[in-house]
């Protein structure tokens, strides 16, 4: 896949509501904390995106919105933003809690200061049947 440029737009969809502060809408840095998989005992390798809102959610069972935020925005951490599927982004070097605690909190706590919400389902999430 081509590289993407800096001004690419990324759409990240909301899995848990408590993402987004209800009242002020601003984004939480757990929207961007690699999640714990129990069953696998390891982190996820990357964070997930798509170049379009409805590519964010599609796979999803229930989507609350989707947030966003640029390529730029990314390289601006350290990480790299990496189109593996047409429909699919890898956010990468996302700093993994178990072996880099601070940065796996300050580098999320920085992309959420940098997001903004794109879609806003709270109310009404997307339910997608399968």
């Amino acid at each position: 896949m081509d590289k993407l440029s800096d001004d690419t737009i990324l759409y990240r969809a909301i899995t848990n509501k408590k993402w987004i502060d209800p009242d002020t809408k601003a984004v939480d840095a757990e929207a961007f904390i690699l999640r714990w998989f129990p069953k696998r005992e390891e982190y996820e390798k990357a964070l997930s995106a798509a170049l379009k809102p409805e590519q964010a959610y599609n796979r999803l069972f229930k989507c609350w919105g989707v947030i966003c935020l640029t390529v730029r925005d990314v390289r601006e951490l350290g990480l790299d933003a990496i189109q593996d599927k047409p429909d699919h982004v890898s956010i990468i070097n996302v700093p993994n809690p178990q072996t880099n605690e601070k940065e796996a909190t300050d580098i999320p706590a920085k992309l959420a200061k940098k997001a903004w919400l794109y879609l806003d389902r709270l109310d009404d999430p997307i339910i997608n049947k399968k």
